[in-house]
């Protein structure tokens, strides 16, 4: 069966939800924009909780790495997936800070991970929401993550599990619509 798509625009933090999305960064900093919001949305206990996952890893997050959390004090939905979308490790001066294609295809399959643990585990029918990751301080081309969210989440998987993709404006919602070819609910 195929995932179930669907497009809204606003605040993906107030959807009824298993898993929310939050595209942050290697060192699990929540920062600006999404993030921001998570840590306004969720509490400071959900860096804390942040904090503690990465000390436990004992290692540098890899961008496209995903780390679960709970959600903190919010209480519309079960987990946090974390994506290491921007570099911030030691020595990123040099290196390459910002997102490619490939990052986020990485992260999409590390998702994905979690989402088949759920089936395993807890249950067979699931709800993901996610924004359009390292389109924002990332600096990916919004046409560029939406095609490869409709080659990603358009093929068979073998769980119920209803994407919900999160356009930040009205333009990012339209386009999300158009290319995921999903009717526009006039928003």
């Amino acid at each position: 069966m195929p995932y179930s798509i669907v497009v809204k625009q606003g605040n993906l933090l107030n959807e009824e939800a298993d898993f929310i999305v939050n595209a942050s960064n290697t060192k699990l900093i929540l920062g600006s924009g999404v993030s921001m919001a998570f840590k306004r949305h969720c509490g400071i206990e959900l860096q804390n909780e942040m904090s503690s996952v990465l000390i436990s890893i004992d290692s540098d997050l890899e961008q496209g790495d995903v780390v679960a959390t709970s959600s903190g004090k919010a209480n519309n939905f079960k987990y946090s997936l974390h994506v290491a979308i921007m570099n911030y490790n030691q020595g990123v001066k040099y290196n390459k800070k910002n997102p490619t294609i490939e990052i986020i295809k990485k992260a999409l399959q590390n998702i994905e991970n979690y989402l088949l643990w759920y089936a395993k585990n807890k249950s067979n029918s699931m709800k993901l929401v996610l924004p359009l990751m390292g389109c924002g301080v990332g600096g990916l081309d919004k046409t560029d993550v939406i095609k490869l969210y409709k080659n990603f989440f358009y093929r068979d998987v073998a769980f119920e599990c209803e994407v919900i993709i999160y356009g930040y404006n009205i333009e990012d919602y339209k386009k999300i619509c158009k290319i995921m070819r999903i009717e526009d609910n006039g928003i």
